[in-house]
């Protein structure tokens, strides 16, 4: 499932390598792309991951601020 995470504070080239790499380290999904402010990413059971990912991401300090399925 194919889905768009809007997330938030993102401002720069650096913030989209960290957020990417992030996702990147998880093997359970696909980064299609990352850009200031969203990412896309491809997974088999996005609802299964959605509270890891949220953690994932907030540690990293960009909050997912909602999902949508594309």
């Amino acid at each position: 499932m194919k889905q768009e995470l809007t997330l938030s504070g993102m401002s720069c080239g650096h913030c989209v390598k960290a957020v990417q790499e992030a996702l990147e380290s998880r093997e359970d999904l696909e980064v299609e792309s990352v850009n200031i402010g969203s990412a896309v990413i491809t997974t088999p059971d996005y609802p299964s991951i959605e509270a890891s990912l949220k953690d994932l991401l907030e540690e990293e300090g960009y909050p997912i601020q909602s999902v949508r399925a594309l």
